[in-house]
């Protein structure tokens, strides 16, 4: 037997907005390379892990697409090498909900070859295997147990046995905090011959683990956004009675170049020395792309202090100018948005005159005034921010609130208040 092991094409995904169109083609793209690459080896089942598209819903030629191309995995490889492919899918969680999502669209009674694990579908068994597929679910560890165990239990004995999942998976996965993923352990404790997951977008090299399960996940197709980086691809797994599982990466070329820079000052620097930093980065995104032929996106992360001015002061006249006359620079960002700004410099005018005496229409409330001014001002001394100069809300609204008791248990007459 031969299995294809894909999952995360997002088909549909527009991030950035402004070359939406040059993302919904990469994405496209790389799925159909995907499809090809299956149809020549002759996978006898192509397994897909979750997340076929990017949202719920979507253009409607875009899900004529997907179900093109799935049939064309059964149509081609019925013609080429005489077999019925069967083709299992999963939801991810940007599929949609468990009760309405985007793969509802591409379900139809008579294509055999398809099968949509749901809420009314989580086994399918032949004379070679069986299969137990769960989508996504926020309380992944509960689902675990309600829906994944019984399934197992309901399995057929003596046949390979493979669980899809779309979950993170700790101690495999880079989990990020606080995220729901199943443990090794977990996995351990069903009959399974292989788990292939989706979910988790870099490619993990096949995992043997206790209980003699091979674990196995592809990553996304494409480059989804400036936090990844190549290889793309799937998984090919040659299964043969009495031996070892043979397993052959598949990669798939990003459609386009796609790279976040850093750029982090040391000690503080004018806005100057930042704009001639970021055409640096710029340039040499150029110079890669001019290397590999290939159009791109590029993202520079800006961080550091200013000595003077504020982050729109960095004048990107000419990132614009560079973007306009290179046509493979598709997108160019710059987030200044970590950059510190000098702390603002007042000129208190206390200093100079004395309040109580500048404020004397008031009356004795002239006192007052100077007292809470000398309030604020100490308060701001001490505990303003460094890249505003404000107070933080906590400490600002009771001098707010403070200053509004004092007018208002106040009475002035018509020249006073004038």
């Amino acid at each position: 037997m031969k299995f294809a092991i894909l999952a995360d094409a997002h088909i549909g995904r527009t991030i950035p907005l402004s070359v939406a169109q040059y993302r919904v083609e990469a994405f496209s793209r790389a799925f159909s390379k995907a499809v090809d690459d299956a149809v020549e080896a002759g996978a006898d089942y192509v397994f897909f892990c979750g997340d076929l598209f990017e949202r719920r819903t979507l253009r409607p030629h875009l899900v004529f697409f997907v179900h093109d191309e799935l049939y064309r995995i059964a149509r081609e490889i019925q013609r080429r090498h005489g077999k019925e492919v069967k083709i299992f899918i999963i939801r991810g969680n940007h599929d949609g909900r468990s009760t309405s999502n985007t793969l509802d669209y591409i379900k139809h009674p008579l294509a055999q070859y398809l099968i949509v694990f749901d809420e009314g579908r989580r086994t399918y068994s032949d004379d070679r295997l069986t299969v137990v597929g769960v989508g996504y679910y926020d309380q992944v560890d509960r689902i675990f147990e309600e829906m994944v165990k019984p399934a197992f239990k309901e399995a057929v004995n003596g046949k390979m046995k493979v669980l899809m999942l779309h979950s993170f998976i700790r101690g495999h996965h880079d989990v990020p905090p606080n995220t729901p993923a199943l443990t090794i352990d977990e996995l351990s404790g069903v009959p399974a011959s292989f788990i292939f997951s989706g979910h988790y977008h870099k490619r993990c090299k096949p995992a043997k683990i206790k209980n003699g399960a091979w674990l196995l996940t592809p990553g996304s197709l494409e480059l989804y956004d400036f936090g990844e980086e190549p290889p793309k691809g799937f998984w090919l797994v040659d299964v043969a009675d009495g031996s070892e599982p043979q397993f052959r990466w598949v990669e798939i070329e990003p459609m386009h170049e796609m790279k976040r820079v850093e750029i982090k000052g040391t000690g503080s620097s004018p806005p100057s020395w930042y704009q001639e930093r970021v055409l640096e980065a710029v340039r040499a995104f150029q110079d890669e792309l001019r290397k590999t032929g290939k159009s791109g996106y590029v993202r520079v992360i800006v961080s550091g202090k200013l000595s003077e001015g504020f982050p729109s002061d960095i004048d990107l006249s000419g990132v614009a100018t560079m973007r306009r006359e290179d046509k493979r620079l598709l997108y160019v960002d710059v987030d200044t948005m970590e950059l510190e700004v000098p702390r603002l410099g007042f000129t208190y005018e206390h200093e100079r005159i004395d309040v109580a005496e500048f404020f004397k229409d008031f009356g004795d409330f002239a006192s007052e005034i100077s007292e809470m001014h000398a309030k604020v001002r100490e308060t701001l001394e001490e505990s303003a921010s460094v890249q505003t100069g404000l107070l933080p809300q906590s400490q600002r609204t009771p001098l707010i609130e403070e200053w509004l008791k004092r007018f208002r248990e106040r009475k002035f007459t018509e020249k006073e208040a004038t």
